[in-house]
């Protein structure tokens, strides 16, 4: 592994808080990726302090992130940290008995920060239905062309 950043561990990381946060709640994998986005980005949902930069391509990561997140899914559940079963719905995933336990034994100032944004997150969007997640996902995409238009036009390389 040559960067812990969005390995499937880390990533698996911060999807387990956030099951662990929205538990007994099961969530399926579209609602996770953009849980796990407004985790990332909550200042852009007028949150707390982003975890990370407000780079302004970072709806690309919207296309790569639900990969990274079945990819990190698969790590907690093969671990016995998360469960997994197929619905009408489709398929769900959400903590189990040892998930918050082992969360705990994480004492890093990052693993902190994600704890705190995990719980923000919920509380903020975690009961939302899906149509409503969405729009809010997509309110705060929209200005995202246009940061990187601005940025791209004061350091003169316009397209």
């Amino acid at each position: 592994m040559s960067s812990p950043l969005n390995s499937p561990l880390e990533v698996g990381m911060r999807v387990l808080m956030i099951l662990v946060e929205a538990f007994p709640a099961h969530l399926d994998i579209n609602r996770l990726v953009l849980l796990d986005h407004g985790l990332l980005h909550s200042a852009d949902l007028d949150g707390p302090e982003s975890l990370h930069p407000p780079i302004p391509v970072r709806i690309g990561e919207l296309g790569v992130k639900r990969q990274h997140i079945e990819d990190g899914l698969h790590v907690m559940i093969r671990a016995g940290l998360a469960e997994m079963s197929a619905e009408d719905t489709g398929i769900e995933f959400w903590a189990n008995e040892s998930s918050e336990s082992f969360l705990k034994l994480l004492e890093s100032d990052y693993a902190h920060a994600l704890h705190d944004r995990a719980q923000w997150v919920v509380q903020e969007l975690g009961a939302v239905d899906d149509a409503r997640l969405r729009e809010r996902m997509r309110e705060i995409s929209s200005h995202w062309p246009e940061e990187f238009e601005l940025i791209q036009h004061e350091s003169g390389n316009d397209i």
